[in-house]
């Protein structure tokens, strides 16, 4: 279902997402971090995104950033709330640390959430020629089309290539230093290499046959509306809002009246 967020032209979408991003990150109170993540949220709700497929794709990085959120208390010195008592060991968690994690998780989450929010609205290949057209080098947005198209096609040559290797009755040791297990798995980087550079070379001559010329040509045609930049305002403002409020914005405000 389109809405929108979907509908926004992506170039202005990139640019103040990008700006709101680099707000989000360089803030320092809770209160601001609270205030640019309820702007996220609303943007996601207001986009419409399944709640589970965004859970799934936090899912993956959170545990990793929650752990290393969870020893800045343990590291930063401040004032301490709970010791614990390991043998000779005493862990001291202090309340300046706690609020050090906690910044640091909302930022993750905020930039996290910003970035699903863009790649969930813009199609990728959209994304690439919004990337072009804001004068991106032709050779970094084609590098990552390339990877990521092949990416696959190369994973599905590693599963024929090891199912060529049962039908031959190859077992591996077990252990991954083993002489045997070793020649085989390096053959099989060789292998995967020289059909990698194969598979490129032949890929590159059919598009020179195909009449490339070193951009890649695509059917999207965008145009700039004034409700575009609006809402391109709008979130500039917001983040604006938001870093006014981490910096004290509420007195700001009174001396505004």
């Amino acid at each position: 279902m389109k809405t929108f967020f979907h509908s926004f032209d992506p170039r202005v979408k990139l640019i103040s997402c990008l700006i709101f991003l680099v707000v989000a990150v360089s803030l320092r109170t809770l209160a601001g971090l609270a205030a640019a993540l309820l702007v996220i949220g609303f943007f996601i709700l207001g986009s419409r995104l399944p709640v589970g497929r965004i859970f799934k794709r936090l899912g993956l990085i959170v545990p990793v950033v929650l752990m290393l959120g969870l020893f800045l208390p343990l590291l930063r010195p401040g004032t301490p709330f709970f010791q614990l008592k390991l043998g000779i060991t005493t862990l001291t968690f202090t309340w300046e640390g706690l609020q050090a994690g906690a910044i640091f998780m909302l930022r993750f989450l905020c930039g996290a959430l910003l970035l699903i929010l863009v790649t969930f609205t813009t199609p990728f290949h959209v994304l690439l020629r919004s990337l072009s057209d804001l004068k991106i080098p032709q050779i970094f947005t084609q590098l990552i089309q390339f990877t990521l198209r092949y990416f696959f096609v190369l994973y599905d040559e590693v599963i024929r290539m090891q199912r060529a290797r049962r039908a031959r009755n190859f077992q591996p040791a077990r252990s991954l230093w083993n002489r045997h297990t070793l020649a085989t798995l390096g053959g099989l980087v060789g292998v995967l290499f020289i059909r990698s550079f194969e598979r490129g070379e032949r890929v590159y001559h059919a598009m020179l046959a195909r009449g490339f010329q070193g951009e890649i040509r695509t059917l999207d045609h965008f145009e700039v509306c004034p409700k575009d930049l609006f809402l391109g305002a709008v979130i500039l403002l917001l983040g604006g809002l938001s870093l006014m409020i981490d910096r004290g914005g509420w007195v700001w405000l009174h001396l505004l009246k």
